[in-house]
């Protein structure tokens, strides 16, 4: 059902986000999840390791998104 697909489908938007924010670039998408990012309050890739971090990671790139 819907619960058990929730997480890979919050995965697949992280990365959609994450891909439009930096024009495909991959170089500067694995710069992005690797360094500390302030008003995530930690690393981004270390923060997605949990539940409550994907969360938040993806309402914050949702809202720069917003902004592209």
């Amino acid at each position: 059902g819907r619960d058990a697909t929730y997480p890979l489908d919050s995965w697949v938007r992280l990365f959609r986000s994450l891909d439009a924010i930096t024009g495909g670039d991959e170089t500067v998408a694995r710069a992005w999840l690797a360094n500390e990012n302030r008003a995530l309050g930690g690393k981004p890739a270390v923060k997605i390791r949990t539940i409550p971090g994907l969360m938040d990671t993806l309402a914050y790139l949702d809202a720069r998104r917003a902004l592209v």
